[in-house]
């Protein structure tokens, strides 16, 4: 029997998801997800939210709104 895999995805206003890490254990999967969400809350002119339980958005201002999206996908 094969195991779920977990995957980190991002997406960048309306482009192609694409995939930034992969994992077997959903634990490893949310620990870089949460990462992400530090290190992006660390940086200045972005705001940072959760949308749900492993969905967040990061949103940027330079020269108008840019928005990357960021989850789990499991499969």
């Amino acid at each position: 029997m094969a195991r779920k895999m977990y995957h980190v995805k991002r997406q960048f206003q309306g482009a192609e998801p694409e995939v930034l890490s992969s994992s077997t254990r959903k634990y490893d999967a949310e620990k870089y997800l949460n990462r992400l969400f530090k290190h992006y809350k660390k940086c200045e002119g972005t705001t940072v939210y959760w949308v749900r339980e492993g969905y967040f958005k990061v949103e940027k201002v330079i020269l108008g709104i840019f928005t990357t999206e960021y989850w789990i996908e499991k499969y």
